[in-house]
């Protein structure tokens, strides 16, 4: 037990539960919420008053690559630590390091470095790695470079497991690739999440990946065959099994305000998980960057490659939220579960995190109306205002 940890309560806040939003305070003990709504009156280590502002489960990016002009691939626990403190700020509390397509020893070195990483005060946790790599149909790969793509083979899938030493949590693959049921199936054995990704597959064939233990579309839409009426593909089977949690790119330009309606309408928001994609390029000032032999352009919050394809996001979280209120019509609710209990669910953490709950992990967020974030807390213990 932690003695730093001990009696926080916040008072005076607008607490957002799974499906509405309750008038009150909260009590955490030890690192979890022990009460809300009324809570019994006691000692406190710390006492807050909230003001009226929202208080919420804190936010779980569960793919995202960089910002501020590092990336999970350069190796290094500085990026892993420049990326952690800016998810922090954006009321992200814990996310997945994710990686992209490499040369293999840069792959293996970064998983491994990630896999060690430990954050510290004032960082978002790490709860593991996001594989988006090496796995993908060559007409589909977007920003992915060709010369880094691979077949798929189980015995390559293992050495990747054993660099993260149980870290990795999701794998992104095209399941229309020569031996992807076998590897889908190895990583359903192995509790990782088989996500369906930069796919050309036919209906058929992402159903036959489903049915393998797909579980997860990387960024619906994006990177994906078009829907079709006489061949649904990829979209038309991850969009309508009810097996399948569908990421989304909330930022209203790699997803229109419409799209993000339809899926909402069709996926529901316990079956949506709200995504950054952020890549190095985010935060950055606007103007052509050089990457992995490409100029790439920053400008008015989109990164393109020279041909005009999106090349990742400048989104955060908060922003995401934001949008699924304004653009698609979600409720406040039904926005912040779609950032915290979902991706908590992919993970296999929702006993612990994803929402206010008495016994889960305090991890809260403060934040006003507009989802500007106030303060940020983790296991109780307040990291910084914001």
């Amino acid at each position: 037990m932690d003695p730093t940890v001990g009696r926080l309560v916040i008072k005076n806040a607008r607490i957002i539960t799974e499906n509405s939003i309750v008038e009150g305070d909260l009590l955490a003990e030890e690192g979890r919420i022990a009460a809300f709504g009324v809570v019994p009156d006691g000692a406190a280590v710390e006492e807050l008053d909230a003001g009226g502002l929202f208080l919420a489960p804190g936010f779980i990016d569960l793919h995202n690559h960089g910002r501020l002009g590092v990336n999970v691939m350069d190796g290094k626990a500085s990026s892993l630590e420049t990326i952690a403190k800016g998810q922090m700020s954006h009321g992200v509390t814990g996310f997945l390091a994710g990686t992209s397509s490499a040369p293999w020893d840069q792959n293996l070195a970064a998983i491994r470095t990630a896999a060690r990483w430990r954050a510290g005060e004032g960082m978002a946790r790490c709860l593991g790695l996001y594989l988006e790599g090496n796995y993908f149909s060559m007409e589909k790969r977007g920003a992915h470079n060709p010369a880094y793509l691979r077949p798929l083979s189980v015995e390559e899938m293992e050495e990747l497991l054993e660099a993260g030493g149980g870290a990795v949590k999701v794998v992104c693959l095209s399941p229309e690739l020569p031996g992807a049921p076998a590897v889908i199936r190895f990583l359903r054995e192995r509790g990782v999440v088989a996500a369906a990704a930069h796919s050309n597959a036919a209906y058929g064939e992402a159903l036959a990946g489903i049915n393998a233990g797909v579980t997860q579309a990387t960024h619906t839409f994006n990177g994906m065959r078009g829907l079709d009426q006489h061949e649904p593909g990829i979209l038309g089977a991850v969009l309508t099994d009810d097996r399948v949690i569908c990421e989304a790119i909330a930022d209203g330009v790699h997803l229109a305000p419409a799209i993000l309606d339809m899926m909402l309408r069709l996926k529901g928001p316990d079956r949506i998980a709200l995504i950054s994609d952020s890549v190095e390029l985010n935060g950055l000032p606007d103007g052509p960057y050089q990457f992995e032999g490409h100029t790439i352009t920053v400008s008015a919050g989109t990164i393109r490659l020279e041909d005009g394809r999106l090349a990742g996001s400048c989104l955060s979280l908060d922003m995401a939220v934001r949008n699924m209120v304004k653009l698609a019509g979600a409720s406040l609710p039904q926005a912040v579960r779609m950032a915290s209990l979902v991706p908590a669910r992919v993970l296999g953490l929702q006993d612990t995190k994803g929402s206010i709950a008495v016994g889960k992990d305090a991890d809260l967020i403060l934040f006003d109306g507009g989802i500007t974030i106030k303060e940020v807390f983790i296991g109780s213990k307040r990291q910084k205002k914001c």
